[in-house]
């Protein structure tokens, strides 16, 4: 029987196990800070002597023989010197007892570790631990050849020889300069902005997550119980670790703010078809019930605290849009986010803000991912105050439907994995229904042993099952060759309605020009009728006005001749 083993001897492991740690000198005074002498005295007041000891055997009578030990059966009777024996060795404390008997995963791992030296070593605690950890992602992303390593892993901080789409470069113009109605009554405005600026000097990442980033990217969660219905299937992450996914290098992304979408924007069917689960890893998964995300924001403080962020966003949106590019590739869409802008991110301390736009480019087999700049605004301006906040704002009501449509639609080309049957081949399974068919025939069945009837209902099940997949599977077939006939049919005949509507309009818009022409030419008879009038009335006008002035010079003559005459 084992001697219950204390607490304080015990040291937990890596593994979950438990093993006993160096026994701590007797000489430490570190571990023994009564006398020897009077702690070995009241040891021998509280413990009985041993049954095997000296001691414990009258002067008469002899010590027990040396005999080899044996296992004592369930039915064994023990002797009274046994009996002794078992009431003499202390039974284990409650404390180990209990901890014993939990599982190795479940036992403390925060009792203090004894040293060689016999001093008792605390381990670290909660808070020391995640400092630690804040400092090894720092430490991380300060390292000199990060930006290198992102580029060898296909992960560029700067803009492709090509460059987004065009259309993409103007999408983020409309985000940037899109009117919006600003916020009233917030330390934004001419009269607090100054002192705002001021309080916020000198003061840390925290505190300007708090009092000044909400009025660069506010909580999209908090909008929506606002009123703002675009943003129902968003959420929110701050400063949430992406446990749920793979980092591309280092540490896994802890962006201070992100955005992506919930799990109630997918059915149950696109979740199938994306492998997602609550409690399982997933390339589409940032963290719990964050999906696809496509905002994140990093706040720093302090020398090279930009390019610290930079680095971070980069990581992160890097990780979102390889999510989209691995649901392209699952499609065979690729082209449909070939550089095309899928993210954006922004960087900013107290005095500087950047905001970037992130796209994938494929050459060949490799997917390679850009970064591209589309402002550095100054929000102490009054110009660029709400620039940001101008931002976000048009990127939810903008963007976030591009996005949310994108995913929906390539996934809607992705196969259901429930629609063929799992793990069996159609042409494996009319080959082994030939087989087992065959194996039925009449002129087999009497050559049936009886080591094989047992064997036979077994055999109708599979044939029965697999039956049933290759029903199921053809009447899918079936039915999603209908549906296709059906969306060709109606392709085609909104095709034909479409050529009947314009070859309608385009009839309708020849009879309107030929009216117009016959309008035209109309007009111009009547402007031809009427010059000609003018002619002639004014030919009819010289004439008599020529038959005047020969009258007047007939009346002269007249005169003239009346004259000499007299």
């Amino acid at each position: 029987m084992k001697r219950g083993t204390s607490p304080e001897l015990c040291v937990s492991q890596s593994d979950g196990e438990e093993r006993p740690s160096k026994v701590p000198r007797r000489g430490s005074l570190s571990t023994n800070p009564e006398p020897l002498q009077r702690k070995h005295d009241r040891r021998k007041l509280s413990q009985p002597p041993s049954p095997c000891s000296p001691d414990h055997f009258g002067k008469k009578s002899n010590p027990p023989e040396h005999r080899t030990t044996t296992p004592i059966s369930l039915t064994h009777t023990s002797t009274p010197l046994e009996d002794q024996i078992y009431q003499w060795i202390p039974a284990p404390e409650a404390a180990v007892v209990e901890e014993m008997s939990e599982p190795a995963s479940k036992r403390s791992r925060s009792r203090s570790i004894s040293t060689d030296r016999g001093r008792a070593r605390s381990v670290s605690s909660d808070n020391s631990e995640s400092s630690s950890a804040r400092d090894t992602r720092s430490y991380a992303y300060r390292a000199v050849n990060y930006v290198i390593i992102l580029e060898t892993k296909g992960c560029f901080m700067q803009p492709s020889p090509a460059g987004p789409m065009p259309d993409d470069i103007a999408l983020c113009e409309r985000l940037l300069h899109q009117p919006i109605a600003t916020p009233q009554g917030t330390l934004f405005d001419d009269e607090y902005i100054d002192r705002f600026y001021y309080a916020l000097r000198n003061r840390s990442e925290a505190r300007l997550l708090v009092d000044l980033h909400p009025l660069i990217m506010p909580s999209a969660e908090n909008q929506f119980i606002r009123g703002t219905q675009g943003l129902r299937d968003v959420i929110d992450g701050y400063n949430d670790p992406w446990l749920k996914t793979e980092p591309i290098y280092g540490p896994k992304p802890q962006p201070d703010h992100a955005r992506g979408l919930k799990w109630s924007v997918f059915t149950e069917s696109q979740r199938r078809k994306l492998g997602i689960r609550p409690d399982e890893k997933s390339p589409y998964t940032a963290r719990e019930d964050m999906y696809f995300p496509y905002l994140t924001a990093e706040i720093k403080c302090g020398n090279q605290a930009l390019e610290l962020a930079d680095r971070q966003n980069m990581h992160s949106m890097c990780i979102a849009l390889r999510a989209v590019v691995s649901l392209c590739q699952a499609a065979g869409c690729t082209e449909e986010v070939h550089r095309r802008i899928l993210g954006f991110s922004i960087s900013h301390e107290l005095d500087g803000f950047r905001i970037y736009g992130y796209y994938p480019e494929f050459e060949e087999d490799k997917v390679l991912f850009y970064r591209w700049p589309i402002a550095q605004p100054n929000v102490w301006s009054s110009e660029d105050r709400w620039t940001c906040y101008r931002f976000v704002q048009n990127v939810d009501r903008e963007f976030l439907p591009i996005h949310t449509d994108r995913v929906i639609r390539i996934l809607g080309t992705v196969p259901d994995p429930n629609e063929d049957a799992p793990g069996v081949d159609t042409g494996e399974v009319e080959s082994q229904l030939s087989i087992i068919g065959s194996q039925e025939r009449p002129g087999y069945r009497r050559a049936a042993s009886s080591q094989s009837r047992g064997l036979q209902p077994g055999l109708r099940m599979m044939v029965q099952t697999l039956q049933q997949q290759l029903a199921e599977q053809k009447a899918k077939e079936e039915k999603r060759e209908a549906e296709q006939k059906a969306r060709e049919e109606k392709r085609e005949a909104e095709q034909k309605a479409r050529e009947a509507e314009q070859k309608v309009r385009e009839e309708k818009l020849l009879a309107q020009l030929e009216e117009q022409l016959a309008r035209e030419k109309q007009r111009e008879a009547k402007r031809e009728a009427e010059q000609k009038a003018r002619e002639a009335e004014q030919k009819t006008r010289e004439e008599r006005l020529v038959a005047q002035l020969e009258l007047q010079g007939r009346l002269l003559a007249r005169l003239e001749q009346k004259d000499e005459f007299k």
